[in-house]
């Protein structure tokens, strides 16, 4: 298992990135693809907006864009029918494969 799954299974999303580069790695790999240096890991903010959505039976899911520019799919949760460019709060686990859901802010 990696360091991004093994945080993930925490609840943690973490963000790789290049230092030399200073460069976001997405998806996340140990090496830099640009400078094949060995790449670091900041904790997200877990914030971001939503890009687009859907809706398949009582359930909305979306592309949603977090800290630099790092794009994932996810479940959606609101009271109300989602937005784009709405700001949500993203939690994350881990069961085999990442699962990513987020809630829409000032709901």
């Amino acid at each position: 298992m990696t360091f991004f799954e093994e945080q993930l299974e925490q609840g943690i999303f973490q963000i790789c990135y290049c230092g030399n580069c200073n460069d976001t790695i997405w998806p996340p790999n140990e090496i830099c693809h640009t400078c094949n240096n060995k790449t670091n890991w900041k904790k997200s903010a877990n914030f971001g907006k939503i890009l687009e959505f859907s809706k398949k039976e009582s359930l909305y899911f979306g592309l949603i864009e977090i800290d630099e520019g790092i794009r994932v799919l996810g479940e959606i949760t609101s009271k109300s029918i989602p937005e784009v460019g709405q700001s949500v709060r993203m939690s994350v686990s881990f069961d085999s494969k990442p699962h990513y859901s987020f809630i829409v802010e000032n709901n």
